[in-house]
């Protein structure tokens, strides 16, 4: 059987996540887990006061870790993927 007239692709690179460090991970999961497991924690704000322009403490603290855990999402995500091609994966 003749080979074909074209090279072949050379094999993708290795993954960049296998070289990440382990600390940028621990802070990525930090990021993450911190606002959840604080959120969960209900005896922590399970009261009214100190309000803030009227609010009690117990919704604008709910309503600070929901900006917060998507604040921990944006920053994992420049963290993990800052350094992958736009649309590798839609070949």
């Amino acid at each position: 059987m003749k080979p074909p007239d074209h090279p072949t692709a050379p094999p993708p690179a290795a993954s960049q996540h296998t070289s990440a460090s382990l600390p940028k991970w621990v802070i990525c999961a930090l990021l993450i887990t911190a606002p959840v497991v604080l959120s969960l924690a209900v005896p922590l704000y399970q009261r009214s006061g100190p309000a803030v322009a009227g609010i009690p403490f117990f919704y604008w603290f709910q309503m600070a870790m929901a900006v917060a855990a998507a604040a921990g999402c944006g920053t994992v995500y420049l963290i993990a993927f800052r350094h992958e091609a736009e649309g590798a994966d839609a070949q």
